[in-house]
């Protein structure tokens, strides 16, 4: 299942727990669970980046972010080489 989210995670545009917990037919605390895991082992980072995409209508937004900043998850390297190995 962590190759699943990784492939996942590379696949969207903008990151959501929600989206990606419907997208893997299991709960959003699994999907915190494994994300957790993909960090200690190095495949993904979290970054904040400029929020740009943002239209200012949060009804329904599901992006963790603030009128500024966008909390997002970054595929590294070495997450990048495993999926290229896949």
């Amino acid at each position: 299942m962590l190759i699943d989210i990784l492939r996942e995670i590379n696949n969207m545009k903008a990151f959501s727990k929600k989206a990606l917990a419907s997208k893997l037919n299991t709960s959003e605390s699994m999907v915190e669970h494994l994300l957790i895991q993909l960090q200690r082992m190095g495949y993904v980072s979290e970054e904040k980046v400029p929020n740009d995409f943002c239209n200012k209508k949060c009804a329904g937004c599901n992006i963790n972010c603030s009128l500024n900043i966008a909390n997002t998850l970054i595929i590294t390297d070495k997450g990048k080489k495993l999926l290229a190995t896949q």
